[in-house]
């Protein structure tokens, strides 16, 4: 079974294979770039925003890699 990334590890990878800046990354969540630093730290998004990366997470880095 495929082990599921934690949404630190899906914004890592959004912001370096994504090829988003930390600025595109927050437009397109719909938050602050102060809140991607954030929980890039120790913070961890609520669930809608959760989702809003696992999203974007599956659209941009899960279609490159198929």
């Amino acid at each position: 079974m495929k082990e599921r990334k934690t949404p630190k590890e899906m914004i890592k990878e959004l912001l370096e294979k994504g090829e988003l800046t930390m600025q595109e990354l927050a437009k397109k969540l719909g938050v602050a770039p102060s809140q991607i630093t954030r929980w890039l730290g120790s913070a961890e998004p609520r669930l809608a925003h959760f989702r809003k990366i696992e999203e974007l997470y599956n659209e941009i880095i899960t279609k490159e890699a198929v």
